[in-house]
């Protein structure tokens, strides 16, 4: 066979094997996640913020955090993958697909910052979760560089330290223990975070979000955090002006808890809306979770306490 008919051959095969694949599948096998080298912009760290994309806006964390957002006076510009009943009823919330990587360059042309909280449903499977959520965070990054968006927020989860006990000393510079496939999946997310910030010259800062609810009472014991006060670590992750990686605990403060103040103070964060004390809080969880041990022991509760799938 001549060099070109084994190249057609080839050609011909890898169709075949494209047409066979069920038709989402190969539809994102087909999307290409860009390593953002092709045409960078150094981002401008100096300026403010006065635009910002907001992802995942439909979620029950935006619902939450949008209101807190608004009271900012920027220029907010919400997308979500689905839209439907969630949406916020302040502002227009655009449906953009972010797995495909030029519909994250249109979404995030002409903006300063983005606040990444679209994700997949937590109950999803582990592989949808690895897939799209990697895709997606992936292509934020990258159309960041290539957009010279300066700032990226990424919502991650306390869940990364899931199987620490409940009375351990904690502080983001502890070793992660996921207590789920949910939890691992935004380490990945945590990690591509940190490759971006580092090669590209991002300003990136993830929060490992604990239970976000409008009051303490709706929360999960022990894990409650105000939609004000993660609007107000966004906001200080908004005024960074230098390049790196940054990681805070969101978390309310609760009196005599393990867990160590937020390194969102370092940079002038103050809980607006403290929680019960840490012994109150102790004494809910028994409550809540009697015949469940482990999620009483456990800072990620039931999904410390369930088991894998598979």
């Amino acid at each position: 066979m001549t060099p070109g008919g084994a190249r057609l051959g080839r050609m011909l095969a890898g169709a075949r094997r494209v047409a066979m694949m069920p038709l989402g599948l190969a539809v994102r096998t087909a999307r290409r996640v860009d390593d953002g080298h092709a045409m960078a912009r150094r981002p401008d760290l100096k300026r403010n913020v006065a635009r910002a994309v907001v992802t995942g806006a439909c979620g029950s964390v935006a619902t939450l955090l949008l209101p807190w957002m608004r009271r900012t006076g920027l220029d907010l510009h919400c997308v979500d993958a689905r839209g439907g009943r969630r949406v916020a009823s302040d502002g227009p919330i655009r449906r953009a697909d972010l797995r495909d990587p030029e519909v994250a360059d249109r979404v995030l042309a002409g903006s300063d910052a983005v606040l990444h909280l679209a994700a997949t449903e937590w109950r999803g499977s582990a592989d949808d979760r690895l897939a799209d959520d990697g895709a997606v965070i992936a292509n934020v990054l990258a159309a960041s560089v290539r957009q010279g968006v300066g700032r990226v927020v990424f919502a991650s989860t306390m869940h990364v330290v899931g199987l620490y006990g409940r009375n351990e000393p904690l502080d983001e510079a502890s070793p992660v223990r996921p207590d789920s496939h949910y939890a691992a999946s935004k380490l990945h997310g945590e990690a591509l975070c940190r490759l971006y910030a580092e090669k590209h010259g991002l300003s990136v800062t993830c929060l490992r979000l604990g239970h976000v609810a409008a009051t303490l009472e709706d929360a999960e014991p022990g894990s409650w955090i105000s939609p004000e006060d993660v609007a107000q670590m966004v906001e200080i992750a908004f005024r960074r002006d230098s390049p790196g990686f940054e990681l805070f605990h969101a978390v309310a403060d609760y009196e005599g808890s393990p867990l160590a103040p937020s390194r969102a103070t370092a940079f002038g964060y103050r809980c607006r809306r403290p929680a019960e004390s840490h012994a109150q809080a102790l004494a809910r969880v028994a409550r809540t979770w009697r015949d469940d041990p482990v999620a009483r022991q456990k800072r990620g509760a039931t999904f410390a306490s369930g088991t894998l799938p598979g």
